[in-house]
């Protein structure tokens, strides 16, 4: 359904008007001046297309459409005018308005206008969606050809630390007083190539995409050992883990080595807002908790007919700020500090979580965050899942 948004400071006028619209199947809100039609945006409130009067009190329909293409840039615009004002009405469309109507407009001729509107729209949205997928597969494509450039020297540094180990065990480098400092560093190098391999892995699926061998698992499975992985960083940070799992959870149906590190990402994520938030946290915990959401008895019309498995991860730290929360799951974008991670943990994540088709939802504020992974359940029940691995 076309959602319009009116703003007129004729009450009356607009009311009707409004009501006519919603008659013809279009959602309608009202609005009368530039700063309450703007106050509906800052709620969140999302449109279509806007109907613009050009003279309102205060900021004129010109200012009000200038601002909110600032906000919005792909929302489309009409301007209604009086005779007197089509040349504030050309104006408009000088910054981006659709088209203009001479008032009283007649109600087939404004219905007609808003749904070519409405139109243009989509085909943009179309267009800016393509345009990102071109982006996405251009990066995907430049991270593997880097991510197999960097593989093969981290191969040579992995194998050259194992064979200066294996010299450390003979007798005359064992006995050497500087045995035991080279043992460290060679513990050094093997696990920074370790942690260049994960980064490159990372890349590696980025460009690559999801593993296409999917199969029933148990998310509660996966969830512990995930958590079993990061146990050691969390006890570093003070950090107190809960897993609440309830029991004869259904079974996904997922490739597992890939769902399982989107729960290890999403983790990490959650204990880096713990660790770097300032203050610090007065309470540091990391609280995760599967629940599954059934559609109604006998709704043959659910967008997910089989229901979700939803998997809560909520945190203490230092919250997301909301000009950073759009950004969160754009690749390569971090607010960790320069040299702790390349901002691909979330992109990944989502990346599996879509494919899956599935999806994320983050709610945040300053000492409260949840990231919720909506994973959709099959229609009928997945056979028994195998035993996952412990590490």
């Amino acid at each position: 359904m076309m959602r319009a948004l009116l703003v007129d400071d004729e009450t009356a006028f607009a009311e009707l008007l409004a009501e006519r619209l919603r008659a013809r199947g279009i959602a309608v809100r009202t609005a009368y001046d530039a700063e309450s039609a703007l106050a509906l945006l800052d709620a969140g409130e999302e449109f279509d297309v806007a109907v613009l009067d050009v003279c309102l009190p205060g900021a004129s329909g010109i200012d009000l459409l200038r601002r909110m293409k600032a906000r919005l840039p792909l929302v489309e615009a009409l301007m209604l005018t009086g005779s007197s004002d089509v040349r504030s009405a050309v104006e408009g469309m000088r910054h981006g308005a659709f088209n203009y109507l001479l008032k009283p407009a007649d109600i087939d001729d404004l219905v007609r206008e808003l749904r070519a509107a409405h139109e243009r729209k989509l085909r943009q949205e179309e267009n800016a969606r393509m345009i990102e997928a071109g982006k996405l597969a251009s990066i995907g494509r430049l991270a593997e050809g880097v991510a197999h450039e960097i593989n093969n020297p981290v191969n040579i540094m992995t194998n050259a630390a194992g064979w200066i180990e294996d010299l450390l065990d003979e007798p005359d480098l064992a006995s050497s007083p500087h045995a035991a400092e080279m043992r460290r560093s060679v513990i050094r190098i093997k696990a920074q190539s370790r942690r260049v391999r994960e980064i490159t892995r990372k890349l590696l699926f980025f460009g690559k995409g999801l593993d296409p061998r999917p199969g029933p698992v148990r998310a509660a499975d996966l969830l512990g050992e995930a958590l079993r992985l990061l146990s050691d960083r969390a006890a570093d940070l003070g950090v107190t883990v809960r897993l609440d799992a309830p029991p004869d959870l259904p079974l996904l149906v997922a490739p597992p080595v890939e769902l399982r590190q989107v729960f290890v990402h999403v983790a990490e994520n959650a204990l880096d807002a713990v660790e770097y938030a300032q203050p610090p946290a007065t309470q540091r915990e990391l609280a995760v908790t599967v629940r599954v959401d059934l559609p109604p008895p006998g709704d043959a019309a659910a967008p997910v007919p089989g229901g979700e498995l939803c998997i809560a991860f909520h945190d203490t730290g230092h919250g997301i700020a909301p000009e950073v929360l759009p950004h969160v799951f754009e690749p390569f974008f971090s607010t960790r500090p320069v040299g702790r991670g390349m901002g691909l943990g979330l992109s990944v994540a989502v990346g599996v979580v879509t494919a899956l088709g599935g999806f994320i939802d983050v709610d945040s504020r300053p000492g409260d965050t949840t990231v919720t992974l909506r994973l959709p359940l099959p229609e009928t029940p997945a056979e028994a899942a195998p035993p996952t691995c412990q590490g």
